[in-house]
């Protein structure tokens, strides 16, 4: 296993991290705890797991009330996620669960978990609220690290890094999205720990490609593709790896020693080139770099994010994960911000700011066709006879 500098916490971690989300539910409690033994055996010295995961961080804390038995507590790195509250008794009683379940004198690193933007966490950043509560925790050593993990637009992720009150961040970012390359940069800029999480599935569901996916990676697996490409980046800290039983830990650490070097490299550069040239011969002048500067969008529609999952499916036929993620948007959670493609107004906002000279409008009408209902018809407004309108604004 190689190890990687993470940012100013100067923590050596794992290249992948152990992600306990699957932890919960059905999953019996003896074969999670295994889990996270055969992690810890295989090189793995970082766990990440989180009040709102269940029944999770107790399960983590039984397995390492076994693995300390064997290894000193100081060669694992423990992370764990509270939500920001604006309600501080509320955060502190889950503070007291967290570290109650978890079994442990101190917590290496306690990430904010969810936030968008420092707008919608306002109270918990002052010195009354939560924020002030763990300046007072790491002046006690109790806690050594802190940092926030977030799903939000790339506006409101920068304008939170760019609060410097953060050791680190754990974010979205793969090959399949690369609207936060300048989160990531801005990051390491300020020496900020960098955690990708949940590459494999949230990446593409990759653990279950597509036939196409398949042939344009060979002889990589997708997962192991888009793994090489991160760690290609020395921005990038660590990696989460989500296993629910000992054996998915095995086929998940192929990159555990990958270097960037090598024979490796050699095979990743290859299949680099090849899925390059796959997206463009299949998307042509509709490719959306994902770039970001069509945001803000009058009606609150993710462009990019959306954009960015037509091109997976028309690139890929990757429609089972770009359909399963639009579902999720207009739901007003964190995870999916924004609305659907058809509350496009075709107000021509966006379009001079593209770069790729995309006509935005009617890919986000064929988004929506695609990720909704997989029947492609026109455009409504080409039924109004306004789509010269639309031409002249982008001009």
């Amino acid at each position: 296993m190689k190890y990687r500098r993470f940012g100013k916490t100067e923590m050596m971690l794992s290249q992948i991290t152990l992600g306990c989300m699957q932890f919960t539910g059905e999953t019996p409690e003896e074969v999670a705890i295994q889990t996270v033994e055969r992690a810890v055996e295989l090189g793995i010295n970082h766990l990440e797991t989180a009040r709102g995961y269940g029944n999770s961080e107790e399960r983590v804390g039984k397995a390492l009330k076994r693995i300390f038995k064997k290894i000193p507590r100081e060669q694992l790195y423990i992370t764990t996620k509270i939500g920001p509250d604006s309600d501080l008794d509320k955060f502190k009683r889950n503070w007291d669960t967290c570290m109650s379940l978890l079994g442990l004198d101190y917590l290496d690193n306690l990430d904010f978990h969810g936030p968008g933007s420092p707008e919608q966490i306002r109270a918990a950043l002052s010195d009354r609220g939560c924020l002030g509560f763990v300046r007072k925790l790491q002046s006690e050593g109790t806690l050594r690290h802190f940092g926030f993990s977030t799903h939000g637009y790339p506006k409101g992720v920068m304008d939170l890094v760019n609060t410097q009150e953060f050791d680190s961040i754990n974010l979205h970012y793969y090959y399949f999205y690369q609207g936060l390359r300048k989160v990531v940069d801005r990051a390491a800029e300020l020496d900020m720990g960098v955690f990708i999480i949940s590459p494999s599935n949230q990446g593409g569901r990759l653990h279950k490609p597509t036939l196409e996916l398949e042939a344009a990676c060979k002889p990589l697996h997708p997962v192991t593709f888009n793994q090489m490409w991160l760690l290609n980046q020395p921005e990038v800290g660590t990696l989460s790896s989500g296993p629910a039983n000992p054996a998915q830990i095995d086929r998940n650490l192929l990159v555990a020693d990958y270097d960037g070097t090598g024979p490796q490299r050699e095979a990743f550069d290859r299949v680099m080139a090849n899925v390059e040239r796959t997206y463009r011969a299949e998307l042509g002048d509709t490719l959306c770099t994902v770039c970001n500067e069509c945001l803000p969008c009058p009606e609150n529609i993710n462009i990019p994010g959306l954009l960015n999952w037509r091109n997976v499916a028309v690139g890929f036929n990757m429609i089972d994960y770009a359909q399963g993620r639009y579902k999720r948007v207009g739901g007003g959670g964190a995870w999916v911000p924004g609305v659907k493609g058809d509350q496009c107004t075709k107000c021509g906002d966006c379009l001079p700011r593209c770069p790729e000279e995309l006509h935005i409008p009617e890919l986000l009408w064929d988004a929506h066709q695609r990720l909704e209902t997989g029947e492609i018809t026109p455009p409504r407004w080409q039924h109004e006879g306004d789509l010269l309108d639309t031409d002249l604004k982008q001009t």
